[in-house]
């Protein structure tokens, strides 16, 4: 008995040790990370990522512990998540389902303070009396306009600190010597620098304030995207405009610049996996706004914005020369002479510069003012040139130019070597030397902004440009019997100076012929002249594209055809036995331009009245497809050419007249344009055409006195001044009309001196 007892305990030992051997022995990294669950599904996130990372390597296995990480990054992402969807329902006003959100951003993390401000905002919201219109008004203001009021204010603090960054930078990226490029592309990459500072300074205080989205690893991605599509316009903007102008090496530095941003910001974001999400977005929002701050910097480096001031030799600032020296930057040459005789220059002027008004500024006068503005423009980034002309004397003036800052350019000149001489008054001597100092700065702006060149007529040397001007311009020549005599002389040194200088070519040409008396004037040699000229320049090769050169085109071209006619006129009065009044020196020039002629139409037997006719018809239709156009761009141009329309007209109807077209004459019966608001210079022209009309073969006398009367109307609009009516007095045109009673009372003011261009 005994002996089977002892066998079946000894049994039911051996059965219980292997159950007890069989049961697992929980290690140490199982036991925290059960324990590190519990913690994590009360919501205690802290102390069960505390545990989880707590587990060793010589605890067991740490798979446990690596998923219940990820799972509390899980939970936090979840409860950021909720408390951002429960901001977003307050903001709407549904306050039941924002409760929901924050409690159940409290259930995954109970730590949230985000989810606890959001509850107590509900209670308080909750607690509020019954809305009304002052309370409405005070939750508007405080939770709307005082967060985007600062939110904007401090936008704007960011915006002016990356801006006044990038006009600091823009000295290092831009030489002084740097081609600028075309106005769309610095107006493209000026815009994309714009916008992404913009973005930048808003977006910088926007998420701090709002926290709209939370950051993941697919907004990282885009984020990226994002850089690398900009990085790439940027560098495509740049590259663009420096092949353009051939000057790839002056912009290398911002190249590099570019490419490094770029580069850097990317590889952050992608190999950086210690950083967090929101800390990587922060990289792509930093490179952003250094691209930004790089293509502003670029932009304003390149301005044409120009600031002058013109001091006296002690230092002190002149506003009156100030503004003589920025009138001229605005608009030199517009004093050309306007008026249309002998030498027929166009109704408009021909500018030499097209800056515009906007572009330009002038530093005030005054010691207390001067000073604050040259604080002010001084921390201006976009104020690119400046301009500082010193009158060191009445005869020399020093001039310095200089771009972002730093020296571009200077020169000291002095009357003799522009081949002025003394002049007494001192007003216009000064003001021929301010003349001077704008063409230099309008010149060495040119050589930058290429787009100027094209006002300059082919013109690249300073000294030429202040020669014509001043030649041509009413305002800085004395008055007397000299006076023509100095301006061809300047206008032959400004030719020798530069010989490119289109400008000052036909200029010359036409101060040459000005002022000869008609009795004494070769047309056809004078036309011939023009037309050898306009075919040897630059101007005759230029396409209705480049539209600086249109106003002397329109110039030259009306020139031409004005006279060829009187050419014509004179020819055939010749010839045809008609009142002989000039003298015989004219009949010898006359040979001397049909042999020219013979020489430019290839035939000797196509030279005489026709082919002057086929030269002003040539010239004629040309000037009136110019002045049809009405698809300039330039307003001025546009303006010219509307004033120049009916007159371009009116020489093919003189042409028409003087080949013998009944229509024309038909047209022009009964005085049709009597009731036509008309210029001076229209009505003069019409009086010719009525002229040429009243000169045609086997017409009635009754039409041709009719004519004539119609040509006198016209004459008495169009003669007001003495040097008209002696124009009047000398014209070919009206040559049948000298010993009528009617046209002379209408020149008897007249006086027997040089006709005026």
């Amino acid at each position: 008995m005994w002996k089977r007892l002892a066998r079946t305990l000894a049994l039911v030992a051996f059965v219980l040790a292997t159950t007890l051997a069989a049961v697992p022995v929980e290690t140490v990294a199982q036991e925290a990370c059960k324990a590190a669950d519990g913690h994590r599904k009360e919501g205690s996130l802290a102390r069960a990522k505390k545990l989880y990372e707590s587990v060793k390597a010589r605890d067991g296995d740490q798979r446990c512990a690596a998923v219940g990480l990820r799972l509390v990054a899980d939970a936090r992402q979840g409860a950021a998540e909720l408390v951002t969807a429960g901001q977003l329902l307050i903001r709407s006003g549904e306050l039941d389902g924002a409760e929901k959100k924050f409690r159940s951003a409290l259930d995954l993390d109970a730590a949230s303070v985000a989810a606890a401000a959001g509850i107590a905002r509900i209670s308080d919201l909750e607690s509020r009396p019954l809305p009304t219109a002052v309370s409405n008004g005070d939750r508007f203001y405080s939770d709307w306009a005082l967060p985007i009021g600062r939110l904007a204010v401090l936008a704007a603090i960011g915006l002016l600190i990356l801006y006044a960054l990038a006009g600091l930078l823009s000295r290092m990226l831009v030489r002084v010597d740097a081609v600028a490029w075309s106005v769309w592309l610095r107006r493209s990459a000026g815009g994309l620098g714009f916008f992404l500072l913009f973005t930048a300074a808003v977006m910088a205080p926007l998420f701090a304030m709002f926290n709209p989205f939370t950051p993941v690893w697919t907004q990282c991605w885009i984020g990226v995207l994002t850089l690398a599509v900009v990085g790439l316009v940027a560098v495509a903007l740049v590259l663009q405009g420096a092949a353009a102008k051939g000057d790839v090496k002056s912009w290398f530095a911002l190249l590099l610049s570019l490419g490094v941003v770029t580069v850097a910001g990317a590889l952050v974001v992608l190999l950086a996996s210690g950083l967090s999400y929101d800390v990587r977005l922060m990289f792509v929002h930093i490179a952003l706004a250094v691209i930004g701050v790089l293509l502003t910097a670029a932009s304003f480096g390149q301005n044409l914005r120009l600031q002058v001031e013109v001091q006296e030799a002690d230092g002190s600032v002149n506003a009156a020369s100030s503004d003589y020296l920025l009138a001229r930057m605005k608009g030199l040459g517009t004093e050309t002479p306007r008026a249309l005789h002998k030498a027929t220059s166009a109704l408009a002027s021909t500018p030499l510069s097209q800056i515009p008004s906007e572009e330009l500024s002038v530093l005030p006068a005054g010691k207390v003012v001067g000073a604050l503005s040259q604080l002010f423009f001084t921390l201006r980034p976009d104020l690119t040139w400046r301009a500082r002309v010193t009158l060191v004397d009445d005869n020399r003036v020093a001039t310095a130019l200089s771009r972002n800052g730093r020296h571009a350019a200077s020169a000291v000149f002095s009357r003799a070597e522009l081949g002025l001489s003394e002049d007494v008054d001192k007003d216009r001597a000064k003001a021929q030397m301010l003349t001077g100092a704008a063409a230099f700065i309008l010149v060495h702006l040119s050589e930058v902004h290429r787009e100027l060149q094209d006002d300059l007529y082919g013109a690249d040397q300073w000294k030429s440009v202040a020669l014509q001007v001043i030649a041509r311009s009413k305002s800085l020549l004395a008055e007397g019997p000299g006076r023509t005599a100095t301006q061809v002389e300047l206008l032959a040194k400004a030719v020798n100076e530069d010989a490119g200088n289109e400008l000052a070519r036909f200029e010359y040409l036409w101060a040459a012929y000005e002022y000869r008396p008609y009795a004494e004037t070769d047309f056809g040699a004078f036309a011939k002249a023009i037309d050898d000229e306009y075919r040897s320049s630059k101007l005759s090769g230029m396409s209705d594209h480049e539209e600086g050169w249109m106003p002397l085109k329109i110039r030259v071209l009306y020139s031409s055809a004005t006279q060829w006619l009187n050419a014509y006129v004179t020819a055939t009065d010749m010839d045809t036995g008609r009142p002989r009044w000039m003298p015989l020196k004219i009949r010898v020039q006359y040979s001397r331009a049909t042999q020219w002629l013979s020489a430019r139409v290839g035939s000797a037997a196509d030279a005489g009245p026709a082919a002057m006719l086929k030269g002003a018809r040539e010239s004629a239709t040309e000037l009136g497809r110019l002045c049809e156009k009405k698809s300039w761009k330039r307003r001025a141009l546009r303006r010219q050419t509307e004033t120049m329309r009916p007159l371009a007209q009116n020489l093919l109807h003189c042409i028409d007249a003087l080949e013998g077209d009944a229509e024309v004459r038909k047209s022009a019966g009964g005085h049709p344009h009597r009731d036509e608001p008309t210029s001076l210079r229209l009505a003069y022209d019409y009086a010719c055409l009525h002229m040429f009309i009243a000169r045609q073969p086997g017409l009635d006398d009754e039409i041709r006195r009719e004519q004539r009367t119609n040509a006198l109307e016209d004459l008495q609009r169009a003669l007001v001044t003495e040097a008209e009516r002696t124009d009047a007095q000398g014209d070919p045109c009206f040559a049948e009309l000298r010993s009528d009673e009617r046209f002379q009372e209408l020149v008897r003011a007249g006086q027997d001196r040089s006709p005026r261009l």
